[in-house]
């Protein structure tokens, strides 16, 4: 997946993306972490029907910010692995499909479903991002104050999305590895 052999990519998922378009951030998304971030077409198909999100990811995609990326679909062991997550776990499309695929390219995950896939993580050792995470690096690296996030996280939950907290200082960061 990733360009060079040891290079590794953010796969993101339809909510990270949609948090930060309703948290007024989506053009700071790509410069929080110094990893190229890239959308499954399955995952863009997916925020394509959410209204008012499509021509903000196309926008990030047009000044390639992001950049679009088929799913594997000639690599059996990913499509058996999608399959199985979306039947079996019960997982929309979008996510089925950024799990199937991080699992075997060992990329980093960018999802704000901890509920669904914590476990999954876990269990194949897959290095994820919420949109938490993007907030509290962002915040370490100087490019939003805690008022920003504060602001970021009421637009959010105005917009009817969930985030863990309503306030920045309820949030306790977490130790990230790469």
């Amino acid at each position: 997946m990733g360009t060079k052999k040891n290079e590794k990519i953010i796969l993101i998922d339809a909510d990270v993306l949609s948090h930060f378009i309703s948290g007024g951030q989506i053009t700071l998304l790509p410069h929080i972490f110094p990893y190229p971030i890239k959308i499954l077409d399955k995952v863009y198909a997916e925020i394509s029907r959410m209204p008012g999100r499509k021509t903000e990811v196309d926008n990030l995609l047009n000044f390639k910010l992001i950049e679009q990326i088929p799913f594997p679909e000639d690599q059996p062991e990913i499509k058996k692995e999608y399959l199985h997550i979306k039947k079996l776990m019960f997982k929309g499309d979008g996510e089925s499909a950024c799990l199937a695929v991080v699992r075997y390219s060992k990329d980093i995950l960018a999802s704000s479903n901890l509920k669904d896939i914590a476990s999954y993580c876990k269990l194949h050792q897959i290095t994820y991002l919420t949109t938490m995470d993007f907030l509290c690096q962002a915040v370490k690296k100087g490019q939003l104050t805690e008022s920003d996030c504060d602001d970021f996280i009421q637009r959010v939950l105005k917009a009817g999305s969930r985030l863990p907290v309503k306030k920045w200082e309820e949030y306790g960061c977490r130790e990230l590895k790469f």
